[in-house]
C-alpha cells in the first residue's frame, strides 16, 4: 500500500514538472490587428525567433493590455513598438535594430478641418487607441471629446459610419494603399518601432538583433502560430 502510494506521488510530480516546463517554455509575443503587422512583422520574428532556436507563439492582444503584461512578465515580447513606452513601463526593453518607420496621422471627415487645431474643438469626437500609451503629450490641453477603442479594424469601422469626426492611424512604408484611402489627412510625426520584450530576456538580444538584421526585407508567407 506505501509502495503503491509512492508511486503515485511519484507519478503525479513528475506530471506537474512535465506541465510546467512546457508552460515555462512556452514564449509569447503580442500582436495587434493591423495588416502590415500581421502581413511582415509576426513573420519576420516568427522567421528570426526560429533561427536562434526559438519557436515563438504570437498571441493578438490590443496594445493596451499587451504592454501592461510585457510590463509584468506575463507575456514575453511584442512585435513592435515605439519609443514612448519605455518610459511608462521600466522592464521593457529593445532590441537595437529598428524594423518599422511609422507615420502617426490625423484623419478627418471629408467636410472638416484637419490639423492639430481640431483637438481644441470640445464638441467634437476623436477616435483612437491606447491613447495614455501612444498620445499623452498630443491630448495633453486638448479639449476635443475622447473615444478609446482596442482594434484598428473597430477604429476604421466607426469613422467610416461616422461615429467619430476624427481618428488617429498609425501606416508604415507598407500601408501606401491603406493611407491612400483616406483622402482627408494629416501628417503629425514620423516615429521608428522596435521589437521589445520584458527584460528578464535581455540575454537574447544579442543574436536576436543579428537574426532580425538577416531577415529583414525577405518576402514572408502570413505566419501566426
Amino acid at each position: 500500500m506505501k509502495l503503491t502510494l509512492l508511486l503515485i506521488f511519484c507519478l503525479l510530480n513528475t506530471c506537474k514538472v512535465a506541465i510546467s516546463k512546457e508552460v515555462k517554455e512556452r514564449f509569447i509575443i503580442s500582436y495587434v490587428e493591423h495588416a502590415s503587422i500581421i502581413n511582415y512583422y509576426v513573420p519576420l520574428l516568427d522567421a528570426a525567433y526560429r533561427s536562434i532556436g526559438i519557436e515563438p507563439e504570437f498571441v493578438q492582444i490590443n496594445d493596451k493590455r499587451a504592454l501592461k503584461l510585457l510590463n509584468q512578465g506575463e507575456i514575453d515580447a511584442d512585435t513592435a513598438k515605439s519609443g514612448e513606452v519605455f518610459v511608462l513601463y521600466p522592464n521593457i526593453i529593445k532590441v537595437p535594430t529598428p524594423i518599422s518607420k511609422i507615420q502617426v496621422m490625423l484623419i478627418c471627415q471629408l467636410t472638416m478641418d484637419c490639423d492639430l487645431n481640431v483637438l481644441q474643438s470640445p464638441n467634437k469626437m476623436l477616435g483612437l487607441i491606447a491613447g495614455d500609451e501612444f498620445y499623452s503629450n498630443l491630448l495633453a490641453s486638448s479639449k476635443i471629446l475622447i473615444t478609446e477603442v482596442t482594434s484598428f479594424k473597430i477604429l476604421i469601422e466607426m469613422f467610416k459610419h461616422k461615429r467619430v469626426d476624427y481618428i488617429f492611424m498609425v501606416f508604415d512604408e507598407r500601408d501606401i494603399k491603406a493611407k491612400a484611402a483616406f483622402d482627408n489627412k494629416y501628417l503629425i510625426e514620423e516615429k521608428i518601432g522596435f521589437h521589445i520584450m520584458n527584460k528578464k530576456h535581455r540575454d537574447l538580444i544579442p543574436k536576436l538583433d543579428k537574426a532580425i538584421q538577416a531577415h529583414m526585407n525577405m518576402p514572408f508567407p502570413q505566419t501566426i502560430h
